[in-house]
């Protein structure tokens, strides 16, 4: 699609998102329209990867350090609407190529996006102390404008301090959220969503928003399970995050998903579920790129790929040792 093919769809997207955002409203030094409009371009100079095809070699890589490994893959066919379809670029164009230099964990993570377009995205920033920040969102709804929301948190974290307290964050995402969202819309758009900072040393703050558990693997191969410590983003501002604590030793690996994975159903209705995904972890031996196969596997083999009924993301992080 050419420049100046992409604009008339682009003022589409544009008009139907002004029913969910104040598109005037500052962010990042710029309006909400510039910014997506500057986003959108970068997105739309991705390769135009096909159907079931998982892009360019970058996109599906294995560094030789065992730092990383990436599966992302939008879901385009032939004929698609050129809003969904440039929905889908965008979110392909945001997510993550590389771990910060000195990350104290390994990981891999993955995306097959929904046909339909959803608002799963995720990230992380480094801290000044040589930390981490992981964050895994997954917005409310299905379409093009799910998707965008994503977008719009994305933006909210790119100009939030890596190094305020996780609580703080999510604070400052949720009131930045309803700053942008249009007050008039009856959808009402919110977020469940992780948020980690993982230090050089054991500990781990953790917040999580309303969203499905996070699998803990210890060395030992047992699972636990961390549950949500406050309700989803821009549900009920008048609640107040909250955040906990826990030890990620070496050799432990921690599971993140959005609740496409929990939920996704096989052949015969029944879904693959938080216990079942544990026993796979359990079962590996915790290197990331390995629990990545393993569930990608279970899950290939439950349901047709080219069809999925949500958005499934998946980050495995493992500190090395």
């Amino acid at each position: 699609m050419t420049a100046d093919a992409t604009q008339p769809v682009v003022r589409r997207l544009l008009d139907s998102l002004g029913q969910s955002f104040l598109l005037d409203r500052p962010v990042g030094g710029r309006s909400l329209e510039d910014a997506l409009v500057e986003i959108v371009a970068g997105a739309s100079a991705e390769p135009r990867v096909g159907f079931g095809d998982p892009g360019d070699p970058g996109e599906l890589r294995s560094r030789s350090d065992g730092v990383m490994t990436f599966l992302y893959r939008p879901h385009l066919f032939p004929g698609m609407d050129p809003a969904l379809r440039l929905g889908h670029l965008v979110q392909y164009h945001l997510l993550p190529r590389e771990l910060p230099s000195g990350s104290p964990v390994a990981a891999a993570a993955m995306l097959e996006s929904y046909c339909h377009l959803s608002g799963d995205l995720f990230g992380w920033q480094a801290t000044g102390s040589g930390g981490l920040v992981v964050w895994l969102l997954d917005v409310s709804g299905h379409g093009v404008r799910a998707g965008f929301a994503a977008v719009v948190i994305k933006l909210i974290l790119s100009e939030t301090d890596p190094d305020l307290p996780l609580t703080e964050i999510a604070r400052s995402v949720e009131r930045r959220f309803l700053e942008l969202r249009n007050p008039l819309d009856p959808g009402c758009l919110y977020a469940t969503g992780v948020f980690l900072r993982i230090d050089p040393s054991r500990e781990v703050d953790y917040l999580s928003a309303g969203h499905p558990p996070v699998l803990l693997r210890r060395a030992d191969g047992a699972v636990e399970r961390i549950e949500a410590t406050s309700v989803p983003l821009a549900l009920l501002p008048e609640i107040e995050p909250a955040a906990s604590r826990f030890a990620l030793e070496a050799g432990e690996t921690l599971l993140i998903c959005t609740d496409g994975l929990f939920e996704l159903r096989g052949r015969d209705g029944g879904q693959l579920g938080v216990e079942r995904v544990a026993n796979l972890l359990a079962a590996s031996d915790g290197r990331p790129a390995r629990v990545l196969e393993i569930v990608r596997r279970a899950v290939a083999g439950l349901h047709d790929l080219t069809r999925l009924d949500d958005d499934l993301s998946l980050i495995v992080l493992r500190r090395p040792g």
